[in-house]
């Protein structure tokens, strides 16, 4: 069991993972010595699994699509073989294994319809055989939440950080690139070591930071947290709305937000309009979220499904270091 203290650094560190830890620990009123310790603690008991920044794919031009598969006669063996083969496609952002309706989940980045049908035509002919099933949806915005609930916060504000929204086309240079690919593997870099990996001064990496987070490109510095280390589960539901003005569809999203262990509410194009995703003490906490909504909008909402995902392969914001130049061939 995390005591008070663990607990408001992993809250301090959800959301501003680069926050020095001089300033973190005058924060939460504890030595610096004291924090680096528990820190490190952390990370070696596995409760604390990276670091990553959050970067919004879609002001590089890109689109996100959710690929739901459903396995047909895969052993134990050959699922490795399969997530292996996945976690190593330069266009896969997340993939995690799930139990329900679905066997595994992949989001994609591509610049284009064309250039998704390419990716998922190369997935088939690889996998195809493995899959029963599948079902597409694009991403039309990803809304992330700090874990407030691991402080028992009450959330007054609709402030996700975010990516997704129609693609821009921010320019990028060669240098940019590299830190956005370094930041997404290890945002606890400091700028001087990011500086000597790419021959470029302290500062100069300290500016461009700056500048790609003013752009929201950076949206947050994130940590990958360990559920089972803090008793909790990842499920999401699928929800089918019935047509949904704009503001419904706010005051949806908004009345979501305020439940503290909603993780991600994501909008999509597809079979569902909305997915809701939790990190809860078990599925009941979930259920009795949906009753709730649907009691507040009982014209809102036609149908939901329940998923769980049991294990997350792959968690990576900027998966392809040449995403400014995507190849759609």
């Amino acid at each position: 069991m995390l005591d008070k203290i663990n607990l408001k650094i992993l809250q301090e560190l959800d959301y501003n993972a680069r926050i020095p830890y001089s300033k973190l620990a005058k924060k939460i009123n504890i030595s610096k010595q004291n924090l680096n310790y528990r820190i490190k603690k952390l990370i070696k008991e596995k409760v604390i699994l990276g670091f990553m920044s959050v970067i919004d794919t879609h002001k590089l031009g890109n689109l996100t699509y959710r690929v739901y598969f459903r396995y047909k006669g895969v052993n134990e063996e050959k699922e490795k073989e399969i997530i292996s083969h996945l976690k190593n496609n330069e266009n896969v952002l997340w993939l995690v294994s799930t139990t329900g309706s679905w066997d595994l989940e992949a989001v994609f980045i591509a610049k284009n319809f064309i250039h998704f049908n390419n990716i998922l035509k190369k997935v088939k002919e690889d996998l195809g055989k493995y899959f029963t099933k599948y079902n597409i949806s694009m991403s039309i915005v990803n809304n992330h939440f700090q874990r407030d609930y691991l402080l028992n916060k009450t959330r007054e504000e609709f402030k996700p950080k975010y990516y997704g929204f129609e693609p821009k086309q921010e320019k990028l240079d060669d240098l940019d690139t590299q830190i956005l690919a370094e930041l997404s593997k290890d945002c606890r870099q400091n700028n001087q070591e990011i500086g000597k990996k790419l021959g470029v001064t302290y500062h100069t990496i300290q500016n461009r930071i700056k500048n790609l987070e003013s752009k929201k490109i950076i949206q947050a510095h994130r940590i990958l947290i360990n559920l089972e280390k803090i008793n909790r589960k990842y499920f999401k539901a699928f929800i089918s709305l019935n047509n949904p003005t704009k503001e419904e569809e706010k005051k949806l999203y908004s009345y979501c937000s305020q439940f503290n262990f909603v993780v991600y509410l994501v909008e999509v194009l597809g079979g569902w309009q909305l997915e809701i995703e939790t990190e809860v003490e078990s599925q009941d906490k979930l259920t009795e979220l949906l009753r709730k909504i649907r009691n507040e909008f009982p014209d809102l909402i036609i149908d939901y499904n329940i998923l769980q995902v049991t294990k997350e392969h792959k968690l990576n914001y900027f998966p392809n270091d040449k995403q400014k130049n995507l190849k759609t061939t």
